[in-house]
């Protein structure tokens, strides 16, 4: 069963969220995992920061194929319960 995932908010009321994006790059001579956190309202802006990142990350390839494996809101709900007695200090 996948955990359901609520949003972080910030203090403000603007409604920006922290999503966790997973993607595989390959720009001809090699084939890399990313994952970033991007800070955006929606999953648009998500898209347009995404977009800027790969810019400027591999702005000395000529053509770059990216593959988004997750885009997801982060959550920061913890069950505390599902790590008791599995650590200890």
């Amino acid at each position: 069963m996948n955990p359901k995932h609520e949003p972080t908010r910030d203090s403000d009321s603007s409604g920006v969220k922290s999503w966790m994006v997973e993607f595989t790059v390959e720009d001809g001579r090699r084939n890399q995992r990313h994952l970033t956190l991007i800070k955006a309202d929606d999953v648009n802006d998500v898209h347009n920061e995404l977009l800027k990142e790969l810019r400027l990350t591999y702005q000395d390839s000529e053509k770059v194929d990216v593959t988004v494996h997750r885009i997801e809101p982060v959550s920061t709900y913890t069950d505390a319960l599902l790590f008791e007695g599995i650590y200890s200090p």
